[in-house]
């Protein structure tokens, strides 16, 4: 019951609004102003971070583990064929 009520509303419900004439919708200035906003919030951090990147000071260090030995290389009699 609930469900054929829900389905009713989702299919009925927007026949009767009606959208907004193309010619009246327009970003504005509010639109522009948010944009602007964004885009110097995003420059502001990136600046941040780059400053943030520089103060670290990273010198790879070897790894302590030791490296295990290379399998030696195949001469032409022993390399797989297939």
């Amino acid at each position: 019951m609930m469900n054929t009520l829900w389905v009713a509303a989702v299919l009925v419900l927007p026949l009767g609004v009606k959208a907004p004439d193309p010619a009246d919708v327009k970003p504005g200035m509010l639109g522009f102003g948010l944009f602007l906003a964004l885009a110097v919030a995003t420059v502001l951090l990136w600046l941040s971070m780059r400053k943030q990147l520089k103060k670290v000071n990273f010198e790879e260090e070897p790894d302590p583990r030791p490296s295990p030995q290379p399998d030696p290389p195949l001469d032409a009699s022993e390399q797989p064929r297939g």
